[in-house]
C-alpha cells in the first residue's frame, strides 16, 4: 500500500533517531491484513528484517509502501529482500537493507490500536508456502551448482570451450526532452543505416565537443543542446552518407549539471550518498534530490537549508513544507552548480527554554511551528505544583527588550480558546511557577539560576536588565 507522498528524508532521519511514526494506510494490496483507513504504527527494526514482518520500504520511483517481507536473496554480494502485498499474487521488485526503513508494530484501526502480533496480521498460507517453494528452488539451484563442480573437478564432465557471454551492457537512460547535455556526459549513440545497426559511444570533452569516429562527422558540438536538437543534426550528417538513416540516442552517464551538497546530510550504504558534488540525472527538485543521497542527519534544521545559485541568488527552505504541505516554492528545481547547504540544530540556536514545574525542564529544540502547548508538552507536561493559571512566557521584543506575558492554561482548556497558544521564537522562556508571578523582576530571581546551570543564551541580560 503506497503512502501518497514523498516523505522520505523526514520518515528516514526520525526512524534512525530511534522515532516511531504513524503511516495512513492507502490502496488494497494488503488486504486483508490492512484496509484503506487503517494507520500503521512503524518503529525502528530490533536486529536483521524477517520474512513474514509487514514493513515500511522505499520502492520504485521512491515511492513509500507497506507490504510484507516475503524473502531474502543474495544477488551481487548483497541481500535483496522481495517484497510483497498479502492481495498479490507476485513480490514487488526487490530492494536492498537501505530501503527498509521500518517495521510495522501495530495498528490503529477505528481508535483501536491492535498489536501486530495478532492472528489477523499473520502472514497468510498461500504466501508463506510461495515463499517456501522460492527458497527450495535457490537451494536445489546451488547443489545443482555444487554437484557440477565437483563432477568437473574429478573428470567426470568434460569442459568445453565456446564464445564467451556478451558482457553485461551499460544501463541506458532516455534523457528529459528539456535536459541540456553537459561536459562529462556520456552519450549511446545507435545508427540504422537501412542493413545494420552501429553502436558508438560519445563523451562530452571540457570544451563541450564530442568525438564521432565517422569520416566526414568527426567533431561535433554537443554541450548546451537538447536531445531532438542533436537529434536532428546527427541525422542531417549521416544522410549524407547513407540514404536511409534513423539515430536513437540515449544517456549512460550523467555528469554534465551537478550540485553540491554539504552540512548535515546523512551518508548510507548507497555509493552516491553524503555530503559532496553529484550529478543531476535530469530535471530534479530538492527533495528528490535529497532523498536519492542520503536525507538529512539527525541534528539537521531542516526548516533552515540554505540552497545558493551560481549567480549569488540565495533561498532559505522548509524541508517540512515541501514535504508535509507540498509548498512547491519550498521544493524548487535544482540547476547545474548550485550549492545545498544543510545546518544543524545547534548552529541555528532554534532553542526554548521550558522551565519551572514541568517533569523534564530544559531546552526544547524548535522542528517545526511549536505553541506553547506543544513546549510545555515535549517538557514532559506540568507536575502536580504547576500553576496552570499563571504560565509565564518571557520573549524579546524588536527593541531589544524583555516582555511579560501570563498564559491562563485552566481558561484556555475549559472554554477551548487557543489563542494563547501562539507559536514560540528561537530564545523564549516559558516558566511554569507553584503560584502566580505579578512581576519581571521576580520571575527572573526564580529562573536566573536554572538558566546558567542548563544553557546561557543571548536573551538573559536583556532579561536581567528590565
Amino acid at each position: 500500500m503506497s503512502v501518497e507522498r514523498d516523505a522520505i528524508p523526514v520518515l528516514d532521519a526520525l526512524l534512525s533517531d530511534g522515532h516511531g511514526m504513524l503511516v495512513p494506510v492507502r490502496g488494497r494490496s494488503m488486504r486483508p491484513a490492512l484496509s484503506e483507513g487503517d494507520v500503521a504504527v512503524v518503529a525502528p527494526f530490533l536486529g536483521l528484517p524477517r520474512p513474514g514482518q509487514i514493513v515500511l520500504a522505499r520502492g520504485a520511483g521512491n515511492v513509500l509502501v507497506v507490504h510484507r517481507l516475503v524473502d531474502v536473496e543474495l544477488g551481487t554480494g548483497r541481500r535483496i529482500y522481495r517484497l510483497q502485498g498479502d492481495a498479490e499474487t507476485a513480490p514487488d521488485a526487490g530492494v536492498l537493507r537501505e530501503d527498509l526503513l521500518g517495521r510495522v508494530i501495530a495498528v490503529v484501526r477505528n481508535g483501536r490500536r491492535l498489536s501486530i502480533d495478532e492472528p489477523a496480521f499473520a502472514s497468510p498460507p498461500d504466501v508463506s508456502r510461495r515463499g517456501r517453494s522460492r527458497r527450495a528452488r535457490r537451494l536445489l539451484r546451488a547443489v545443482s551448482l555444487l554437484l557440477a563442480v565437483l563432477l568437473c573437478a574429478f573428470g567426470v564432465v568434460a569442459a568445453q570451450e565456446g564464445p564467451a557471454g556478451p558482457a553485461q551492457q551499460e544501463q541506458t537512460i532516455a534523457p528529459a526532452a528539456d535536459y541540456r547535455f553537459g561536459p562529462g556526459d556520456v552519450l549511446s549513440l545507435r545508427i540504422w543505416n537501412g542493413q545494420k545497426i552501429d553502436e558508438l559511444k560519445l563523451t562530452v570533452q571540457s570544451d563541450g565537443e564530442a568525438f564521432l569516429p565517422v569520416m566526414g562527422i568527426g567533431s561535433l558540438h554537443v554541450a548546451g543542446r537538447t536531445i531532438g536538437d542533436l537529434k536532428k543534426d546527427l541525422e542531417a550528417r549521416f544522410h549524407t552518407i547513407y540514404k536511409e538513416v534513423y539515430v536513437e540516442l540515449l544517456i549512460t552517464r550523467y555528469a554534465g549539471h551537478r550540485v553540491s551538497l554539504m552540512g548535515e546530510v546523512k551518508t548510507t550504504a548507497r555509493a552516491e550518498s553524503g555530503p559532496g558534488n553529484w550529478a543531476l540525472e535530469g530535471p530534479t527538485r530538492l527533495v528528490s534530490f535529497l532523498s536519492a543521497h542520503g536525507g538529512p542527519a539527525q541534528d539537521a534544521d531542516v526548516m533552515r537549508i540554505q540552497l545558493i545559485r551560481p549567480t549569488g541568488e540565495r533561498l532559505e527552505l522548509n524541508l517540512f513544507k515541501a514535504v508535509f504541505q507540498g509548498e512547491e516554492s519550498d521544493d524548487p528545481w535544482l540547476s547545474n552548480g548550485d550549492l545545498i547547504f544543510i545546518p544543524s540544530l545547534s548552529m541555528g540556536n532554534r532553542k526554548v527554554f521550558v522551565l519551572g514545574e514541568v517533569n523534564q525542564p530544559g531546552v526544547v529544540n524548535i522542528i517545526d511551528k511549536m505553541g506553547l502547548v506543544e513546549a510545555i508538552s515535549r517538557a514532559g507536561g506540568f507536575t502536580q505544583k504547576g500553576y496552570m493559571k499563571g504560565v509565564v512566557v518571557l520573549k524579546r521584543r524588536p527593541d531589544g527588550r524583555a516582555e511579560m506575558a501570563i498564559a491562563n492554561f485552566k481558561e484556555m482548556f475549559k472554554d477551548a480558546d487557543m489563542k494563547a497558544d501562539v507559536p514560540r521564537q528561537p530564545g523564549d522562556i516559558v516558566f511554569v511557577p507553584r503560584r502566580a508571578i505579578a512581576t519581571l523582576q521576580e520571575v527572573m530571581s526564580i529562573i536566573s539560576p536554572a538558566l546558567g546551570i542548563i544553557e546561557s543564551i543571548y536573551i538573559i541580560d536583556n532579561f536581567r536588565k528590565n
